[in-house]
């Protein structure tokens, strides 16, 4: 393949400074060659000069075609003995250099160097000094430790350089790559750099393409990107980067592109990146500014939070001091139990609502730190142990009533003793459901309840973090199956209040009021929890939803049956009692006055 500009397409000036980046280019004029058509034995150049001195010695053991010389796995001191100085491109790909410190001759002519997995550790300052014309240089998958400054100096025209895949490489020091002008694109994937220095970049003036990835990554000086003053694309995933300085990327201008893990440097971002070039893309519910960045949502987390809490410390305290004789019979436990659960999502919603307030206005700073810290893991706990309490006593209230209705002379009731150990072994279920991910760290990666600002472990996130299959299977599937019961018994006491047209037993009548009063309960959760588990069952198949689905399900729809259940429940039955005792007074007092009247009138009489 042949590439030729014509002379008169370009001014003087052009043609002498043509280059040709990756080809060779003939001598006195504008046509470039590919290098395997060097020395084909076809006089392509004008002036023949690519089939002169093509009669040179090929190294042994090497394949070689005109100066491109591939020398794998061979001993170099011996290649360099036989190769030629007018040699192109040179391939030493998992050869041994002695004591694994990397010498290269004086190749003037070389363009093209490749040296992946050689072993090398050592590179001493300007080692590629002489390789003036050297255009691109493979150090990829080597055993490098500290890059010095000056490693690169006089490589002038190098255009890439790979550097990854070097596990060993821990340190870069600043003017390592002073005298690089050419290079557009640099990868330093897969090492063990911890820190960027201020001077790390310094020469790289024109680099376009920065790919840093998987390093473990912890720190950038304050100019650690200084130097890269025409970068366009910056990609930092698979690091954790926690100390930088909020200006990290003010000197970077012509950024395009910024790929990181964390939304915070979305924040920092310069004007000259749109945020649709900027990943990831803001969390489901905050904002760089505030915990919770929609307003609207933010009251109403303040108003569930402080009913689920008050109502249901009010549904513990009416319990236990005027129905204290209801808590020794099954449905009377169970739904003691049930406001319980219920106040614990009341004490998780007021951390979430605390925690926006004190992070407020600077939300995104603070954003690691809240995440990580044993106060969002706890609120996380109380979350799942409250959301499982909750559906685990509404399904056992239900079947004690299904059980109650079918049975009214109490041949199939549940006793109390089973209702007890039912509620141990309840509460000891959903504890260990939820602390199981804080321990078994190997699975969830210690992020099962800081995926999220709000440190719920949902599973209908945009993304499969780890233990996503663990959160469905709980909040989607076995909540499904729990749901599926309910709905069972209910449809069962529907139907046995429907058949009762006779008169039928008082205890039976008091029982259907009962599970009247529970089906509002159920009905509630149940439209709390169906949308989890649809849009659970929808993220599976990789449905995307529109981040504010996801704060209105996780922070109003879901904690809402919380906020309702003492007034459907407790609080209508005290007013319904209210109701009826106001009704007696009412009636007895009708009747001592009636009493009253008619004595006064037969004595008058």
């Amino acid at each position: 393949m042949q590439f030729d500009i014509s002379p008169h397409q370009l001014p003087d000036n052009k043609i002498r400074n043509l280059t040709c980046p990756g080809l060779y280019r003939c001598q006195q004029s504008t046509t470039c060659l590919l290098f395997d058509e060097v020395c084909d034995n076809i006089r392509q150049c004008p002036h023949g000069d690519d089939e002169i001195g093509c009669d040179v010695t090929c190294p042994s053991g090497c394949s070689c075609e005109g100066f491109v010389f591939i020398c794998h796995q061979k001993e170099v001191e011996t290649v360099f003995m036989d190769l030629s100085v007018e040699a192109r491109k040179l391939d030493l790909s998992s050869s041994v250099f002695p004591n694994n410190n990397l010498i290269v001759p004086a190749y003037t002519y070389l363009a093209e160097l490749n040296l992946f997995n050689c072993s090398i550790a050592n590179i001493m300052p300007y080692s590629f000094e002489q390789l003036m014309n050297l255009l691109h240089l493979d150090l990829s998958s080597n055993k490098i430790k500290v890059l010095d400054s000056y490693t690169f100096y006089g490589l002038t025209k190098l255009v890439t350089l790979n550097l990854k895949n070097n596990l060993m490489l821990g340190l870069i020091k600043p003017y390592t790559f002073m005298s690089l002008p050419n290079v557009k694109g640099l990868e330093l994937s897969g090492t063990r750099i911890k820190k960027l220095f201020d001077g790390t970049f310094n020469g790289l003036e024109n680099l376009e393409t920065l790919i840093i990835t998987g390093n473990g990554l912890t720190n950038v000086e304050k100019k650690g990107f200084d130097g890269l003053v025409s970068l366009m694309i910056i990609d930092l995933t698979g690091n954790d980067v926690t100390e930088f300085s909020l200006d990290i990327f003010s000197r970077l201008s012509h950024l395009t592109e910024i790929k990181t893990d964390s939304y915070i440097f979305c924040c920092l971002k310069p004007e000259s990146v749109f945020a649709d070039k900027c990943y990831p893309k803001m969390d489901e519910f905050s904002s760089c500014s505030d915990l919770m960045r929609n307003d609207v949502l933010r009251v109403c987390l303040w108003i569930i939070a402080v009913n689920a809490l008050i109502g249901n410390i009010g549904v513990i305290l009416y319990r236990i001091i005027y129905e204290k004789a209801l808590l020794f019979k099954a449905n009377g436990l169970f739904i003691m139990n049930l406001g319980v659960s219920d106040m614990l999502m009341g004490v998780y919603l007021g951390i979430i609502a605390v925690a926006d307030m004190f992070y407020s206005g600077n939300y995104i700073l603070h954003d690691r730190k809240w995440r990580d810290s044993l106060v969002c893991k706890f609120a996380g706990i109380i979350a799942a142990i409250s959301c499982e309490a909750s559906v685990n006593f509404i399904m056992l209230t239900t079947l004690d009533c299904y059980l109650m209705v079918k049975s009214p002379f109490g041949r199939r009731r549940m006793t109390y003793k089973t209702a007890k150990i039912s509620t141990f072994v309840c509460w000891v279920f959903v504890i260990i459901i939820a602390v199981v991910p804080i321990f078994n760290t190997s699975y969830f990666s210690n992020t099962f309840y800081s995926r999220t600002a709000v440190c719920l472990a949902l599973p209908f996130s945009r993304q499969k973090v780890s233990g996503w299959e663990y959160s469905t299977a709980v909040f989607v599937f076995y909540n499904s199956i729990a749901f599926t019961v309910i709905a069972w018994c209910q449809f069962s006491i529907y139907n046995v209040a429907k058949s009762s047209n006779r008169i039928m037993a008082k205890r039976t009548k008091q029982d259907l009021t009962l599970a009247r009063r529970l089906f509002l309960i159920v009905l509630t959760d149940f439209l709390c929890w169906f949308p989890v588990g649809i849009m659970g069952m929808l993220a599976m198949t990789g449905q995307v939803f529109p981040p504010e689905t996801y704060s209105w399900v996780a922070v109003f729809v879901m904690p809402l049956n919380a906020a309702l259940n003492p007034f459907l429940y407790t609080f209508s039955t005290i007013k319904q009692e209210v109701g009826l005792t106001d009704s007696k007074f009412s009636n007895t007092l009708q009747k001592k006055t009636l009493q009253i009247t008619t004595v006064k009138l037969l004595t008058n009489y």
